[in-house]
């Protein structure tokens, strides 16, 4: 992943609820962070869970429609089976 120095900034302009905004800033001071900066942080850490979960399911389903194919390829090497191999 390209770090977020290397990457350009784009400003963007989102309305949210006050009641978020507040959350939002009480949580930054705890954190000693900037308003601006939390958002970034929680927005990466959403979109890197995303990822990893989308990754996990392709994995699965990968997995899934191979499964014919990897349970015959491991039962074609069961002959070393006792072999003390």
């Amino acid at each position: 992943m390209v770090s977020e120095v290397a990457q350009a900034k784009r400003r963007i302009n989102i309305e949210l609820p006050g009641v978020i905004i507040d959350k939002l800033d009480d949580l930054a001071r705890r954190v000693d962070s900037s308003r601006a900066e939390l958002i970034r942080r929680l927005i990466s850490e959403s979109l890197a869970e995303k990822e990893r979960e989308e990754t996990g399911l392709a994995l699965k389903e990968g997995y899934v429609a191979n499964y014919g194919f990897i349970k015959e390829s491991s039962e074609e090497w069961d002959f070393t089976s006792g072999d003390g191999v």
